[in-house]
C-alpha cells in the first residue's frame, strides 16, 4: 500500500473545509460584495505597505535593488512552474 502525500491530504482537507464554510460564507458575498471588495483591497495595500517599509529598512536592497527584482522573478517563475506541475497531476 502505497503511502499518501502530505501535500495532497493538506489539499483534501482544504477543500473539504471550502465546501463547508462556501454554504455559509456565499450568501453573504453575494449581499456585500463591495464591502468585501474594499476589505481585500484595503488588505493587499497594507500587505504591500508593510513590505515596502520592511525593504527600505534593508540597506542591500536600497542599494541593490536589481537584486530585488530579480528574487521577484524567480518566485514568479517558480510559481508559474509550480503550477504546471500540479495542473498536470490532476
Amino acid at each position: 500500500m502505497r503511502a499518501k502525500n502530505p501535500i495532497e491530504e493538506v489539499e483534501g482537507i482544504i477543500k473539504e473545509f471550502n465546501k463547508v464554510a462556501a454554504k455559509h460564507t456565499r450568501p453573504v458575498w453575494r449581499r456585500y460584495p463591495l464591502l468585501f471588495a474594499f476589505l481585500v483591497t484595503f488588505g493587499m495595500a497594507a500587505i504591500l505597505d508593510g513590505l515596502k517599509f520592511i525593504l527600505d529598512d534593508s540597506k542591500f536592497f536600497r542599494e541593490h535593488p536589481v537584486v530585488l527584482i530579480l528574487i521577484g522573478i524567480i518566485i514568479l517563475i517558480f510559481t508559474g512552474t509550480l503550477y504546471k506541475v500540479l495542473n498536470k497531476k490532476e
